[in-house]
């Protein structure tokens, strides 16, 4: 620490004046080593304490002379600010932390090795003698601290990654899952082998457990669901083994019962559905469907064409817009993957062209992204498989995005609290466990933690804590019945 001192001549009539330069002084330290002097243009001295100790401080002015003890002594530790104050680590992997201290004397210092560490939560993260966090489990967050005497600090260490779900009584896949009022999610039909399944099941995140629901009057695959206004879930076509499905069911949670939802104009599966602002349901084709677009309202049970679209397909997206209207985007047309896209208004009940997308996509994914633009990524395409690209309403144009990490079809991408999107599982050169993130701050994807199965065909559900249920599915030689949980 540094410190600026000055001499005063005392006179015998009581004034009191400084020494300035016009002065001649001589400072001097009988201990330099504890504090060195450094006489300043303008007659002052700076005093630079070095170590712990005392030193007289000396001066002698036109035979006049003056000193002054000064006791050096430790820098007090006032705070200890722990960086990054807020980190994300996948289970297995290490998170760095440093510790800085503030001292009473102005000076910061790298306390990291001589801090004590400790964490709030050893089953979920550990933490080294020189701060190095390491992630145990995905469970939530940790809170690492630092301590140097009685003077500490924290920071939070979130792990990331998945873990167990525990296991549906069937194994399926091809099924649907459709988060509930209550925050259960609902698991319905699919496919085990060469069964059918009509059974439903749901999931309490509260809990983590599963239970067996009341089944479907139709054992269905390929089918699409939705949750509708006051908490039923509308359950539509699929295939039952040999035949598109025309109709439609609906789930009372309250009664755990079924009832009829009326019926298809056409048998249709692989298609999609979409929760209108009007509370009405647009599907959209599928196959067997040819090009056909039906709307139903809930509240008189009745399903009516409407308009239908310029290009017939299957395996393609739906997707609600800000608007108010609906982007149907690329699919499959029996032949090949499609990169042509198509737009839906509600309010005149017909369709329009979008513009194309960059390149073909089938079986992909697609997001709506805060921003209102639309991510879709991966896909069957002969062109780009791995590619990812986002569709901007406000110009009816789409741009490329980046490349995922792996290319994949069959899988899922959820939207995440943080803005980011999560895409699991699929298959492509083979099936997946891996998983990814798309970041659109940097318009980038990055590996995250894997699943510990292999899945493609499987559902993935935002839940209401954040997290993220991945069921079922299978891995290319069997249905599976496990279930994991991602946590962000």
């Amino acid at each position: 620490m540094k410190t600026t001192a000055k001499a005063q001549r005392v006179h015998d009539d009581g004034r009191v004046v400084d020494l300035d330069a016009s002065t001649s002084q001589q400072w001097a330290s009988s201990a330099p080593q504890v504090a060195s002097v450094e006489p300043q243009p303008d007659g002052t001295v700076k005093v630079t304490a070095l170590q712990p100790g005392s030193a007289i401080i000396t001066v002698n002015a036109d035979e006049a002379s003056g000193e002054a003890t000064l006791e050096v002594t430790d820098a007090r530790l006032l705070s200890l600010q722990v960086s990054p104050t807020l980190a994300s680590v996948p289970a297995g992997l290490t998170q760095q932390f440093t510790a800085q201290g503030s001292y009473s004397d102005g000076t910061t210092a790298d306390v990291t090795s001589r801090a004590t560490w400790t964490t709030s939560n050893t089953a979920i993260a550990t933490v080294s003698s020189t701060g190095l966090g390491t992630g145990v489990a995905a469970d939530g967050s940790v809170t690492i601290t630092a301590a140097l005497g009685d003077v500490s600090g924290t920071a939070q260490l979130s792990v990331t990654g998945w873990t167990s779900a525990g296991s549906i009584s069937t194994s399926r896949y091809n099924h649907t899952a459709t988060l509930t009022d209550s925050g259960r999610v609902l698991i319905a039909g699919g496919r085990n082998g060469s069964t059918i399944l009509s059974s439903a099941e749901l999931y309490d995140p509260s809990t983590n457990s599963w239970s067996p629901v009341r089944a479907m009057a139709t054992g269905r695959i390929d089918h699409a669901a939705l949750l509708l206004p006051y908490g039923y879930v509308l359950v539509t076509g699929g295939n039952n083994g040999t035949t598109p499905l025309r109709a439609a069911e609906v789930y009372d949670a309250s009664t755990d019962s079924w009832f009829n939802a009326g019926y298809f104009y056409e048998g249709r599966y692989d298609h999609t559905i979409t929760l209108l602002p009007s509370e009405e349901v647009l599907v959209t084709d599928g196959t067997n469907a040819l090009a056909t677009a039906e709307v139903y309202d809930p509240l008189t049970n009745r399903w009516d064409r409407v308009s239908p679209m310029s290009t017939a397909r299957f395996h393609h997206t739906a997707t609600l817009l800000p608007s108010g209207k609906v982007l149907v985007a690329g699919g499959s047309n029996g032949s090949g993957s499609l990169s042509s896209a198509e737009l839906y208004d509600p309010a005149t009940k017909s369709w329009a062209p979008a513009a194309p997308m960059v390149t073909s996509h089938s079986l992909h994914t697609a997001t709506l992204l805060p921003s209102g633009k639309v991510l879709i990524s991966g896909g069957q395409s002969s062109t780009g498989p791995s590619s990812s690209e986002l569709y901007d309403p406000d110009t009816n144009s789409w741009s490329t995005t980046g490349s995922m990490v792996e290319s994949r079809s069959r899988h899922t991408a959820t939207l995440l609290a943080s803005g980011q999107v999560l895409v699991a599982g699929g298959e492509g050169r083979s099936y997946y466990n891996t998983a990814e993130l798309y970041d659109p701050a940097t318009s980038s994807w990055s590996a995250t933690a894997s699943m510990a199965a292999f899945r493609g065909a499987h559902t993935a559900t935002l839940l209401t804590s954040g997290r993220v249920l991945v069921v079922g599915g299978e891995d290319g030689f069997y249905p599976l019945a496990t279930a994991e949980v991602y946590v962000p």
